[in-house]
């Protein structure tokens, strides 16, 4: 039995860890800095209530942001506390609401055999809503449909509330796509992702019994990041917790960097409002990084104006300097990247899995790529591809969601002609029809073919396609599901037809389905009993993955990964490239006139720089090309935020140049911006043509711009403006049409 005296227990915690572990009911606020321990903090609470007689094992529900950190959560707890602890609910928001629905969505109108649309499965649905209400992909992407959409569900809006308050033509749109949009969910017996907490929260507020019932049994609840909960998620914790008040969240609101997904880190800062009762700790201490790395970071994230105020310290006094280098363009910064690695690895006696190369945006790391192949440098990508994004792992999991909800029309598409058994979209689409006239869904129409009006060989080829179904639906109520797999994967003919395909594409797709086996029988083996074996857990398993849950750090690589990827992990060498000017902070972020957009570019930089363990290397490039055009870009701001000692320039050229306090940044990077085709001395001084630099101006074509120098008077005026998204252009005032911002 695990050692649970509170000696244990409470043994290398720091004081202030001591403090918040043993508070004992009502509500706790931790600002826990990166770093600090909150995990071994919120795990340790747990146990010491549970050690106390305080709560019992299933009184508690603890929530987090990944499968991750749920599965690390449940083993520390169990290491801790032994057996009871299996009988807690730790998970995410979107596994533990799946769970509540399953048993008691029917209350609501929620099947109890519902599967979870995954993105494509949901534009798939969008597509078909355009095509019935006639509107042009091309006025309103699905894309942006979808995320409008998302917005509204988080903010907990029924298509009816959004009507009500939709006044941009985009919006309009969007109101009417959202209806139908969910009224196909409801038929195919699906919900989508923010359906999960929606729902939930929907189903509180109108069983006051159901509730009732779940706050009396998860008397202490338990939410890790709380700066990245957004108003749906904010309501389910609220409901639960209103009872007994004993609610424990760890957060940071220094950290917050989803807003653009719906977190409100200002629900963070209400806490104490919320519940005025409340005790607040915080978490300081630093066990990862060398205190140059914490210094570093406070001088970035202290330019923040809303936040709580905070500074890590560790034990760890010193540390090397963060190293500075400025290459000429992209590649040559790739290339500086490179040798280090090959230095660290080849001199030092490092491994590659010790490095990670961080940046703002995905098309960054295309070159770096590039390089690391060309240099032999073994490296990963996390928010790649994933393994269950796979085309082949999608089909085979749409055959097995079929299985399951034969309802799932949009799952039966998938696979009714994969692989290939000559059934094509005319057949589709008419089979489409005849259900709908019947009143039944797709499945039902494809296995009552016999009395279908279609071409003969049409019909002899659903007809072969439904015997397969009804083969595999006899046999998903009698075996497991690797069994189950197994079965799909041959009696589909999927396997055969990569077999005669015998291409290195079909052979790697093939051998991607076959460690679809594999994810199985450890899915199989892991579970606790046959429902956690189920059919229906795993296909719940498989929607509710991230990326964080598949990266994994076992294999000598090194990791690339963008700055939001990189959140909640750690490495011992940290490279943040891309450190300019309209790259990092954005362009849009710098120059949208909203100030929470450069505070939330700060804190993406605050959790990149707390990712170090031992050496940070900031990186840019005096030159840079993305999506084709060209810029010049001068180090980011966020670096002259930095104290002088803090830093060691690699490169002589390299240097930090800060401006007068009464310039904005933008004026100082018009000044200094090296690229201009005109560059004038003009300052800040207001010129005949109407311009100054540093003036924000907007091209029709081109965008949004700064104002880098003007040349000239009258007619042949001229004006040289820094474009983020296309470079540098000198135009001509009098035909440019611009207007000034």
């Amino acid at each position: 039995m695990p050692n649970t005296s509170p000696e244990s227990i409470l043994t290398s915690l720091n004081a202030c860890q001591q403090e918040a572990v043993t508070h004992g009911v009502g509500p706790l606020l931790i600002f826990a800095g990166a770093g600090s321990g909150k995990t071994r903090v919120l795990t340790h609470r747990i146990a010491h209530l549970l050690r106390e007689g305080l709560a019992y094992p299933e009184q508690v529900l603890a929530v987090t942001f990944t499968n991750k950190a749920a599965n690390e959560m449940k083993e520390r707890i169990a290491r801790l506390v032994g057996r009871g602890a299996h009988r807690m609910w730790v998970g995410t928001f979107h596994s533990l609401c799946a769970r509540i629905l399953r048993d008691d969505g029917e209350r609501i109108g929620v099947r109890k055999n519902f599967v979870i649309f995954d993105t494509d499965d949901q534009l798939t649905i969008i597509n078909d809503v355009y095509g019935d209400l006639k509107i042009d992909p091309q006025m309103l992407k699905p894309n942006m449909a979808l995320n409008l959409i998302s917005n509204a569900k988080n903010e907990l809006l029924t298509p009816d509330d959004y009507a009500k308050i939709a006044r941009s033509p985009k919006e309009k749109a969007v109101a009417r796509v959202y209806p139908d949009y969910q009224a196909r969910l409801e038929a195919n017996g699906a919900l989508d992702f923010d359906d999960l907490i929606m729902k939930t929260v929907v189903l509180f507020r109108a069983s006051a019994e159901v509730l009732g019932a779940y706050q009396e049994r998860f008397r202490f609840l338990f939410v890790d990041e709380y700066q990245d909960i957004n108003q749906a998620q904010y309501q389910f914790v609220s409901l639960i917790a209103q009872q007994y008040r004993n609610i424990c969240v760890v957060g940071d609101d220094d950290q917050s960097i989803y807003t653009w997904r719906g977190a409100d880190s200002k629900l963070l800062l209400q806490f104490e409002h919320d519940y005025p009762e409340a005790k607040v700790v915080k978490l300081e201490q630093n066990y990862r990084s060398p205190q140059t790395i914490l210094d570093t970071a406070y001088h970035v994230i202290c330019q923040n104006r809303v936040r709580k105020e905070k500074r890590l310290w560790t034990e760890r006094s010193g540390g090397p300097p963060v190293k500075c280098y400025r290459a000429n363009d992209e590649h040559a910064e790739a290339a500086f990247i490179a040798r280090i690695i090959r230095d660290g690895v080849r001199v030092q006696g490092r491994n590659y899995k010790d490095y990670a190369i961080l940046y703002r945006i995905n098309a960054q790391s295309r070159v770096l790529e590039t390089l690391m192949l060309n240099q032999g440098i073994p490296y990963r990508i996390v928010g790649g591809q994933k393994f269950f994004a796979r085309k082949e792992i999608k089909d085979i999991v749409s055959y097995l969601r079929v299985l399951y909800n034969p309802d799932d029309s949009v799952g039966l598409r998938r696979i009714i002609n994969t692989p290939t058994r000559g059934i094509g979209a005319t057949t589709v689409s008419k089979l489409e029809g005849m259900a709908a006239e019947r009143g039944i869904s797709l499945t039902q129409m494809v296995l009552a073919v016999e009395h279908a009006d279609l071409p003969a060989r049409a019909q002899s080829a659903v007809l072969s396609f439904a015997q397969v179904l009804v083969r595999l639906m006899e046999l998903s109520a009698q075996v497991g599901v690797t069994e189950l797999t197994r079965a799909v994967i041959e009696e589909s003919g999927y396997e055969r037809a990569l077999l005669e395909e015998n291409t290195i594409q079909s052979r790697t797709r093939l051998e991607n389905i076959r460690e679809l086996l594999s994810a199985t029988q450890e899915f199989e083996a892991e579970a606790e009993d046959d429902e956690g074996r189920s059919l229906r857990a795993f296909l719940e398993q498989v929607s509710l993955i991230t990326e964080i849950d598949t990266a994994k750090n076992d294999d000598n690589a090194v990791t690339l990964m963008t700055l939001h990827a990189a959140k909640g992990l750690e490495f011992a060498q940290v490279f943040m490239t891309g450190m300019e000017e309209g790259v990092f902070p954005m362009a849009r972020a710098a120059m949208s006139g909203n100030p929470a957009d450069l505070e939330e570019e700060r804190r993406l930089c605050y959790v990149g720089i707390t990712r170090t363990g031992e050496q940070l290397y900031f990186t840019m490039a005096s030159s840079r090309t993305l999506f084709g055009a060209t810029t010049y870009n001068n180090p980011s701001r966020f670096l002259r935020d930095i104290p002088e000692d803090l830093l060691e320039n690699v490169d002589s050229s390299f240097t930090v140049a800060r401006p007068p306090r009464e310039m904005s940044w933008e004026a100082s990077d018009a000044q200094q911006h090296p690229a201009a085709e005109v560059i004038l001395a003009q300052a800040v001084a207001r010129l005949d043509v109407g311009y100054r630099t540093g003036d924000r101006v907007r091209h029709t074509t081109f965008g949004d711009g700064i104002v880098l120098a003007t040349q000239g008077s009258g007619e042949q005026a001229k004006i040289t403006v820094n474009f983020p998204r296309i470079g540098t252009k000198t135009l001509v005032i009098a035909y440019a049409q611009l207007t000034k911002l």
